[in-house]
């Protein structure tokens, strides 16, 4: 191409996938869509019952919401309201077999007045209930649930309310989700406070002044821990109005709390509620909730209605990788691990697109000089490096301001994915030699900025973590894990080590002679080599574009799909069908222009892309029960083994275990010999239940796999599995 027609046409994309992935991550969430025939209304609060599906299958769930949106001013309550108020209640009548569980509490807040202190919700309360409808309920006959709800609500005086409600959801074949409410029920299931049986053993020790609560956590139990606070579910236990003294020593978190002068209940068996506290050591500060139990010497069970997975005891290490938990690791041997997991996250299936690049680069710069050519691996491994440390940062700050995520958040966004298959797309037609643009990306003796060609290998780099982020190699998963629940320093040390050890093996072959001597000299090959490795960046974007179907339906992957036409469009009119002429030169920019601006258009459908549920709906398909934590917690009340497989579309790796391992007969004949049931949850889009899940084991990403059997503690698995693995795992013995 001539140099006066070039434009930096990757670049312009790369640039574009970052501002719409902040845009995506940091966009407000979507107004509550009105769903309920009832709803009670008064100055002092609205209140609504609400479901998160439109129609429902028999043998389904769902869930329930009594959505309270309160007044300036006015407040509700916990299940313990503390020194005084009233906590809301809700009496159902529901058919026959249909069940509905107790209510999830979120995370209360506490109100000071008087002297008196009181725990509730302020501006908002979504209750949620998790709804279960019999298998041999009649498809097609409508499901009449009815709930009497009482609330107090309070501001300098207190009144209280009721209401009846009543919800009809028809049912069908397959359960279809109401896509307006999953922004909102998201937001609700995160004001959940978290599991806290993985933080270590909870006890209590009572006398006539005080409880004394202590918490042998050492992942949470460090310097920079403030306001430390105990809700307890029951009412009587502790003086609510009183200080909560809390201190640390040797990994134990200690917290005194006086005892009523008065009317002190006498506890017996599990003492259950929230411990809430604020993570200073983090940039702004973290808020951290966890519902507890403790009892004696041993954390105890919260059952069904706790938010995350239920359990007791720590899960055990089936096989390489998980060879050690996040609250086990110290700093320097989290990054050997993450060093390791790094490297091995070269062989992992997410990462053979590419690889093309890499070997590409590699024969670019055999025939250099020894210092030329290891200079242009230090430059792809600063890349790395640089990708790497930016992934810290934005989970760093995203953990800060409350929201969880893992490894890989980033694709669970349909407008990222739909950009990254753009930019892989774009990658293939410069391989293909379709436009010819000089930025490095596998272009053959090309420049990025100085003519070095080092801005080449470093954006190589950074490409390569891109694609390498949503996988998980062994090692990596534990380490991650540990490197979340820590400061931003602690957290930047793992990643770094992680990127190093990715970057490990091409630094050290671009160093070795060993590999120029085994390169052919230059010649036709070259050309023939780099037109081949376009190819699987095709594949890789048509991989993508299958993620964004999954995420966010057919039409925006068809627009997406267009839009690749359209950027095909401009790639030729300013490559390889550019005319000679200075007015065809013009033409050509403008149609290549006009084509671009039609790709960006075509991001549309993604960038408004909701959640529709596809992932429970396709679990339903196949015969595989939707993750579920009520139906995990009745599962193991009946002593079923289950096998728990946390997964995502766009993990390869997972995808890879499914097809080979989790498809087969031998899977499917040990289900039947040992009565257990598969359970999947499907992380594809941001799904907070899953993230609590993940946080529970110590890790940031997918794949999760955990065996829970009928008696004892929750077995993890590795990564990469194997039939042996999944038969020791639920082999009783």
């Amino acid at each position: 191409m001539r140099a006066g027609v070039k434009l930096d046409f990757l670049r312009l994309l790369s640039r574009l996938v970052v501002v719409l992935a902040l845009a995506a991550l940091w966009a407000p969430s979507l107004a509550l869509a009105v769903t309920s025939p009832d709803r009670s209304s008064t100055e002092r609060a609205e209140v609504r019952l609400l479901a998160s599906v439109d129609q429902i299958a028999p043998g389904d769930g769902a869930t329930l919401a009594l959505d309270q949106m309160l007044s300036p001013g006015w407040h509700s309550y916990w299940i313990n309201p503390g020194d005084a108020g009233m906590e809301t209640s809700i009496q159902w009548t529901a058919p026959e077999g249909v069940e509905i569980s107790p209510i999830q509490w979120p995370t209360p807040t506490r109100f000071e007045f008087d002297g008196l202190m009181n725990y509730g919700y302020a501006d908002r309360a979504t209750l949620l209930m998790n709804l279960s409808v019999p298998a041999d309920w009649p498809a097609g006959k409508p499901i009449e649930l009815k709930a009497a709800a009482s609330w107090l609500v309070c501001e300098k005086l207190c009144v209280p309310e009721d209401a009846a409600f009543t919800l009809t959801l028809p049912t069908g074949a397959e359960t279809v989700a109401d896509t307006s409410l999953t922004s909102n029920l998201n937001g609700a299931r995160g004001a959940l406070p978290l599991d806290g049986r993985g933080l270590g053993a909870a006890t209590y020790n009572i006398s006539d002044e005080a409880l004394t609560l202590r918490l042998a956590a050492p992942a949470l139990a460090k310097p920079g821990l403030e306001d430390v606070y105990f809700f307890p579910a029951r009412w009587g236990a502790i003086d609510h109005a009183a200080p909560q003294q809390a201190s640390i020593q040797d990994g134990v978190l200690e917290l005194t709390v006086p005892r009523p002068a008065s009317g002190a209940e006498e506890l017996e068996g599990a003492l259950t509620g929230i411990l809430t506290a604020v993570d200073g050591s983090t940039d702004g500060g973290g808020a951290l909730a966890f519902e507890i139990a403790a009892v004696g010497d041993e954390a105890a069970v919260l059952g069904a209605s706790a938010p995350a997975v239920g359990g007791t005891g720590a899960a055990e290490g089936i096989g390489a990788g998980t060879v050690a938990s996040a609250a086990a690791f110290s700093l320097w041997g989290a990054a050997l691990f993450a060093f390791f997991g790094g490297a091995i996250l070269n062989l992992m299936p997410c990462v053979f697109p590419v690889l093309a690049l890499k070997a590409l680069s590699l024969a670019n710069h055999s025939q250099s000089r020894g210092s030329e050519r290891l200079s242009h691996g230090l430059a792809y491994g600063a890349g790395v490096l640089v990708s790497f440390l930016a992934f810290a940062g934005v989970l760093i700050g995203l953990k800060a301001a409350g929201t969880v995520v893992g490894w890989g958040f980033q694709l669970q966004t349909p407008i990222v994915v739909a950009c990254l298959a753009y930019v892989l797309f774009a990658v293939g037609l410069n391989l293909s030699g379709v436009i010819e643009v000089d930025v490095g990306f596998g272009s053959v003796g090309g420049d990025l900025a100085d003519r070095s060609g080092w801005s080449g290998s470093f954006f190589t780099g950074v490409l390569a973590a891109l694609v390498a982020s949503p996988c998980t190699a062994p090692f990596m998963g534990a380490a991650l894990g540990y490197a979340l629940t820590q400061d931003a320093a602690t957290s930047l040390t793992v990643f770094a080590a992680l990127g190093l050890g990715f970057a490990a093996p091409i630094v050290l072959l671009s160093a070795s002679p060993g590999v120029a001597r085994m390169m052919p000299r230059p010649g036709e090959w070259m050309v023939r080599f780099r037109q081949a490795l376009a190819f699987p960046m095709y594949a890789a974007a048509a991989w993508l574009l299958w993620v964004l179907g999954n995420q966010a339906g057919v039409d925006a992957l068809f627009a997406a799909l267009i839009g690749m036409v359209l950027l095909g469009l401009a790639a030729w009119a300013l490559g390889a069908g550019a005319p000679q002429s200075v007015t065809g030169r013009r033409v050509a920019m403008v149609a290549a222009v006009l084509a671009l601006i039609g790709a960006l258009f075509a991001l549309e459908p993604a960038l408004d892309a909701d959640d529709s549920g596809a992932g429970i709906a396709r679990a339903a398909e196949e015969g595989v029960e939707p993750y579920n934590a009520a139906r995990l917690a009745a599962l193991r009340a009946e002593g079923r083994p289950v096998f728990l497989n946390m997964t995502a579309d766009w993990c390869i790796s997972c995808k890879v275990n499914e097809k080979v391992v989790l498809h087969g007969e031998s899977f499917d004949s040990l289900l039947t010999e040992t009565d257990a049931v598969y359970m999947r949850g499907d992380w594809t889009r941001r799904d907070p239940a899953i993230s609590a899940v993940l946080q529970e084991f110590g890790r940031v990403g997918v794949p999760l796999y955990v065996v829970y059997p009928p008696e004892g503690a929750p077995k993890l698995l590795p990564q990469i599995l194997t039939n042996g693995i999944i038969r020791e795992a639920m082999t009783p013995g």
